[in-house]
């Protein structure tokens, strides 16, 4: 198991326990990302390409992916963002 596939599992874990989500398929394409921006250090997302397991072959598929999910209106950004941010910031100031 490769390392961003190790990391993606566990960031599901977490995401799954600390989100409001209403479509899984979301929650996991955020840990994809998530653990892609990790592993690569970029927020380029055709720098995340190889930290993702994907059946395709061109830059492009991957690119339009994360655009798909940047511009999906049905995403509750409040839902899926906010209870991680207040839990981040709670840990945050007791540091």
């Amino acid at each position: 198991m490769s390392p961003s596939t190790q990391l993606y599992d566990q960031l599901l874990t977490f995401l799954r326990q600390h989100s409001c989500y209403k479509d899984f398929r979301h929650l996991k394409t955020l840990a994809w990302m998530v653990s892609a921006l990790i592993c690569s250090g970029q927020l380029n997302p055709a720098a995340w390409e190889p930290y993702v397991p994907s059946r395709t072959t061109q830059a492009q598929s991957f690119e339009r992916r994360w655009s798909r999910f940047f511009m999906n209106r049905v995403i509750d950004i409040k839902g899926l963002y906010l209870p991680l941010v207040l839990l981040a910031l709670t840990h945050w100031q007791s540091h």
